[in-house]
């Protein structure tokens, strides 16, 4: 009995290690950059490992705009509420997580816009609503 206790102990802390490894490795880690990075040059250790924030979209690796708002997915598109801090090339594609994406289309576009609430007022710079984008296969 004590020995089929430690068995099932042993896998359970295995299945939740590995899920965990493997969560982290499909949502915050960007292995491909990663790679490339650690082979271009010779980085400190802290900075070999290439993170994704999901509040982010990235063109090149580059943080490029944040994300406002509800991300929508469906079938092969994807539409973002509100991007501010815009600075990617629209005509590029563009990487959300893991996925590539092109745009196909936007709302609404500002320089600036100022977002009053009862906790106070924000500035956003550089806003786009409404962004649709293709996923790229």
């Amino acid at each position: 009995m004590e020995l089929a206790f430690k068995i099932v102990i042993t896998a359970v802390v295995i299945f939740v290690t590995g899920w965990f490894l493997i969560w982290t490795c499909k949502s915050h880690i960007d292995p491909k950059a990663t790679f490339k990075k650690f082979l271009s040059q010779k980085p400190k250790i802290a900075e070999t490992v290439v993170t994704r924030d999901s509040d982010k979209i990235y063109q090149n690796g580059i943080p490029a705009a944040d994300i406002i708002g509800e991300v929508h997915k469906k079938d092969d598109t994807i539409l973002f509420d509100q991007l501010v801090n815009v600075s990617f090339d629209h005509n590029k594609t563009i990487e959300y997580g893991r996925l590539k994406l092109k745009m196909i289309q936007f709302q609404s576009m500002a320089g600036t816009k100022t977002v009053v609430t009862t906790e106070g007022s924000r500035v956003l710079n550089s806003v786009l609503e409404g962004v649709l984008c293709e996923v790229l296969q």
